[in-house]
């Protein structure tokens, strides 16, 4: 499971539980191409804090390290994060693209090999409007040229729609929830959400998760081990797993 908090575990401790966490994420996905190819695949959550900028960097980091070429685009236009964890700065991003008040090579940043970013920008009043913009659909697909895998940092869906609607042109959406974060009627209102507006969820994303660290035979290899799950959050599980079913009946 992934545990926030981490930020960039998978260059800092590539052993670590977590770190084998997203690889086994990243092959996951890697095998649902059979459908169609998953070149761009936005991330969301229910509220905020939930840890999915954090996944968002991961997930790029170990696609990277297959010397895939990895695009992060930060559109959670109104509280964006992404240059804060890689400690960039944010004053030309994808709202200046789009807007015309900058060009794609002036604003790409590359803060680690195979992997290039495009923060937020100038911040905007009409942040839904720009996220339905034919302009923002067409600049992504253009970039589907140039690089393996689009990952796009939405905002929380139960707070705006922005995620739903960038849905539309992704290949797949991941969801990212945290452990005692969201109480059932919250989860249930977003499954509704999804269901409605048919978004492909391609996976669910467990984060702070109570684990107990372990070791693994004489070669060291660490694992978790999820401590006994309550009645309250099997309850949770049998919705999360109701959504990616549904989704995948859809198909």
């Amino acid at each position: 499971m992934l545990r926030v908090g981490d930020e960039l575990i998978t260059l800092i401790d590539p052993d670590a539980p977590a770190s084998e966490a997203y690889r086994t994420l990243r092959t996951n996905i890697l095998m649902r191409n059979f459908d169609r190819d998953m070149k761009v695949i936005n991330i969301i959550s229910t509220t905020a804090q939930e840890g999915k900028s954090t996944c968002v960097l991961n997930l790029a980091m170990v696609y990277a390290q297959l010397q895939k070429k990895v695009l992060v685009i930060d559109l959670d236009l109104r509280m964006p994060t992404i240059h804060k964890k890689l400690k960039l700065k944010n004053k030309k991003g994808i709202s200046d693209i789009i807007g015309h008040q900058a060009e794609f090579e002036e604003v790409v940043l590359q803060p680690y090999e195979n992997v290039d970013v495009i923060t937020a920008g100038t911040k905007i009043p009409f942040a839904s409007e720009f996220i339905q913009s034919n302009a923002l659909k067409e600049f992504i697909e253009e970039r589907k040229k140039e690089y393996d895998l689009i990952l796009l940092d939405c905002p929380p869906v139960g707070l705006v729609t922005d995620g739903i609607v960038a849905a539309s042109y992704c290949d797949g959406t991941i969801l990212i929830c945290a452990s005692n974060r969201n109480d059932r009627k919250e989860l249930l209102r977003v499954k509704d959400q999804l269901e409605q507006t048919q978004v492909n969820v391609i996976g669910i994303v467990m984060t702070m998760m109570p684990v107990q660290r372990k070791y693994y035979n004489s070669y060291g290899y660490r694992y978790s081990d999820t401590q006994k799950k309550t009645t309250q959050k099997k309850k949770k599980n049998s919705i999360l797993s109701s959504i990616t079913k549904k989704s995948d009946k859809k198909k």
